[in-house]
């Protein structure tokens, strides 16, 4: 499906406002050599390494440490700063450093330098993307993977999208989003102006207005990189379609998606119909971030899938678990504490 460019700049600098305010200490920092700059990555803990992924995508990855926060103690949570993030910077931004091929790279040359046979992917929103372009590319070297409110196979969830942000803003939002529109003709440096249109943006992606507007207003500045967004959605936008590939993966994929999160219910129920044997559960009163707003429901379903798997590949001695765990659509629809 052809868009038009400033529909994918209008569409995508909001499509994952993913972003918190939680910056804590880091256990140990490791890097890959790639073309030109170092590849960053923080660890945390001990066990079966995780890798978890960022959304936007262009946003730092120290919101996911509150994502890792809800694995058990037997997994090791990596926090991959992906690059045109973070320290990861290559030497100049361009559609020459930063698009999908480079991003798949990159984790790949990530799973060498961690000396793992296979991935294991916890990815949020626009990290979804980058997740499944992995899998499609490599499904024989994915481990598990968990995707929480992620992006589609392909853009059509674009096509959605401006329409379920716009109709969630107040009168207040669109005032504060036209001035950051026209900030930049009054001098206002890009990455900023792109920065608060994500805070103004932000609470549209939640059922529960406050927790929106409190997680904007807790956002860093200088977390956002709005110049990798617009070069991995331009790089996207050429034909994206992780199709293929899913269809050929192996392993337990999870999918976790809030009612109320304006990339659509039909947006997770296309992975999950593409990958076989996956498992999706919707959780009610609840928007595009499931640990935020439904924490007890969210743990409960991760919790139950890591323990499933882990008893499934224990009696499979490692090899194809899909069988043994079984394809199910779920729902929580109880009310959130």
């Amino acid at each position: 499906m052809q868009m038009k460019e400033s529909f994918f700049r209008r569409a995508f600098l909001v499509v994952v406002v993913a972003l918190g305010a939680i910056v804590m200490g880091w256990a140990e920092d490791g890097k890959v050599r790639r073309d030109g700059f170092d590849l960053y990555y923080r660890t945390e803990g001990n066990g079966t390494p995780v890798v978890l992924v960022s959304g936007g995508p262009g946003f730092d990855v120290d919101y996911m440490k509150e994502v890792g926060g809800f694995l058990p103690g037997d997994y090791q949570r990596i926090y991959l700063e992906q690059r045109g993030t973070g320290r990861s910077m290559p030497p100049s931004l361009s559609a020459e450093t930063v698009n999908v091929k480079l991003w798949v790279e990159d984790l790949e040359a990530l799973r060498v330098a961690l000396k793992q046979e296979r991935l294991f992917l916890v990815a949020h929103s626009g990290g979804g993307l980058l997740a499944q372009a992995y899998a499609s590319a490599h499904p024989d070297r994915v481990d598990r993977m968990i995707l929480i409110g992620p992006g589609g196979p392909t853009l059509e969830f674009a096509s959605w999208l401006l329409d379920n942000l716009a109709a969630r803003q107040t009168p207040e939002d669109q005032r504060l989003m036209a001035y950051w529109n026209a900030a930049e003709s009054h001098g206002v440096d890009h990455e900023k102006a792109m920065l608060e249109r994500v805070r103004v943006t932000t609470a549209a992606y939640f059922f529960d207005r406050a927790k929106g507007l409190a997680w904007a207003a807790a956002i860093p500045e200088g977390s956002f990189h709005a110049r990798m967004n617009e070069l991995v959605f331009a790089d996207l936008a050429k034909g994206y379609d992780a199709r293929p590939g899913l269809r050929k993966l192996q392993c337990p994929v999870l999918i976790v998606q809030g009612h109320q999160d304006p990339i659509g219910d039909l947006t997770a129920l296309e992975i999950h119909n593409t990958i076989p044997g996956s498992q999706l559960t919707f959780l009610g009163q609840c928007g595009h971030y499931p640990w935020v707003e439904r924490p007890d429901a969210f743990r409960k379903v991760v919790t139950e899938f890591l323990k499933k798997t882990k008893e499934a590949r224990m009696l499979s001695c490692g090899k194809d678990i899909r069988g043994a765990v079984r394809a199910t659509t779920s729902f929580f629809e109880t009310e959130a504490t």
